[in-house]
């Protein structure tokens, strides 16, 4: 049976941390309990010539919300074996990748935070498929 149209073949390649920026907030205090919102930022850039997708992820944690705040930014290298139709690439780079993507920045965050005195900072996993209905809403653009 020959695949769908929509089917593709992806390799992921790799991922490379860009920047780190991790500082802790002397001013925060005693505050106890606090939430955290880590910000999550998305771009990517598909290279037809080489099939390559590279998808820029960032997740931050602005000042003022814990005892520290950062910026964790990434970028992930897919291959594919055909290129596929840009309603594809648009898809997977804000759904597929970054879900792919994600678990290493979170191990990351956990990590820096452990290694700065803090307990390890576990950010909820994210809904990339919703994430992206989300961004697709009008009043979002």
């Amino acid at each position: 049976m020959p695949p769908k149209k929509d089917q593709f073949k992806m390799t992921f390649d790799g991922i490379r941390v860009l920047n780190i920026n991790f500082s802790t907030d002397q001013d925060f205090g005693e505050k106890g309990f606090f939430d955290i919102n880590a910000q999550i930022s998305l771009k990517h850039k598909y290279i037809e010539e080489q099939k390559k997708l590279l998808i820029n992820l960032q997740v931050a944690l602005p000042k003022g919300e814990a005892p520290f705040s950062f910026h964790v930014e990434s970028v992930g290298t897919f291959t594919f074996q055909e290129n596929p139709e840009k309603t594809t690439i648009e898809r997977i780079a804000r759904i597929n990748c970054p879900a792919i993507m994600f678990p290493y920045s979170r191990e990351l965050i956990a990590d820096l935070t452990r290694r700065a005195g803090f307990p390890p900072l576990h950010i909820p996993p994210i809904n990339f498929i919703a994430l992206s209905a989300q961004s697709d809403k009008p009043e979002n653009k």
